[in-house]
């Protein structure tokens, strides 16, 4: 467990901060009194790699330092539970762990016990990536909202979350309406992670999956594509997205700042996909995308 002192202190420096330590091993993060915590697993913890990260530190005048806490594995979910307040995502959705109670006026409850998988719902690309999934306007420009439980975008949908971590996304996904869905991680940790909490909320139809795209068939497409991961996987992986796509499928984006979001729009406009919808949330983007039916 890391502890990150960022001078001055700013939300927008500490995502950034987040973001770079993502390369590096860190799997998720916490923000507790201005300070950014940060978890990895010790095994692979590089602290020369850490300290060339923050003497590269893309913007000028701030400062950052650390220090280090060792966390036994049997410790990990007692320290989160002793830390992680249920976050509400306007009133669409209250994410909550085990040891906290259900709140009324949200569409949608999501129970969440990470374990060193990134997807809390604290981050602002989790969040923009809800309300692209749950919220009406979404999949229609009626300002009227969806008829409770379901979205409008998931009702008898087929879902694919590239990167699940927690698995939140396909929670929300399940919960929304969909019929199916499919979750991979490259990571170990994140696929146990993602069953526990799709198991925590009641959830069935599910196929949890480890490994990136190539462990999902060439010819299996879905109604919805999930991914929230980082800037340079979108951008080389946009054509295989679009590929495992049904025609009028949409396609879920974040993980990447709002500066970037041209070159995303040009990439996917190469892969037959159009922008139908864009969110910002503390300098993040999260994108939505149609496939248009005549692309290949």
């Amino acid at each position: 467990m890391f502890h990150f002192k960022i001078e001055p202190y700013d939300e927008a420096y500490s995502d950034v901060l987040a973001s770079e330590l993502c390369d590096v091993g860190f799997d998720s993060f916490e923000t507790i009194s201005n300070e950014l915590t940060g978890y990895i697993r010790s095994d692979m913890a590089d602290l020369a790699a850490i300290d060339s990260l923050l003497s590269t530190y893309p913007i000028p005048g701030v400062r950052i330092r650390y220090d280090y806490t060792p966390v036994p594995s049997a410790d990990w979910n007692s320290c989160w539970e002793s830390s992680f307040e249920p976050i509400s995502i306007d009133d669409l959705a209250y994410i909550h762990s085990p040891s906290f109670p259900p709140k009324q006026g949200f569409q949608y409850d999501i129970v969440i016990s990470p374990q060193m998988a990134f997807g809390s719902g604290s981050h602002s690309t989790t969040r923009l990536m809800l309300r692209l999934l749950l919220s009406p306007s979404a999949s229609s420009s009626s300002s009227a909202p969806p008829p409770s439980p379901h979205s409008e975008i998931l009702s008898r949908t087929t879902v694919l979350d590239i990167g699940s971590g927690t698995g939140i996304l396909g929670i929300a996904a399940l919960l929304g309406g969909c019929e199916h869905l499919t979750a991979i991680d490259i990571d170990t940790d994140s696929v146990r992670n993602t069953l526990e909490n799709l198991s925590l909320n009641s959830l069935h139809n599910y196929d949890v999956r480890e490994g990136d795209l190539s462990v999902i068939s060439s010819e299996q497409t879905f109604d919805i594509v999930l991914s929230n991961i980082h800037l340079n996987v979108h951008l080389s992986q946009m054509a295989s997205y679009s590929s495992h796509l049904n025609p009028g499928g949409r396609l879920l984006l974040s993980g990447f700042f709002t500066s970037d979001s041209s070159e995303l729009l040009s990439k996917a406009s190469l892969s037959g996909l159009e922008l139908t919808e864009m969110l910002e949330e503390n300098e993040w983007c999260a994108m939505s995308f149609r496939k248009n039916p005549s692309s290949l």
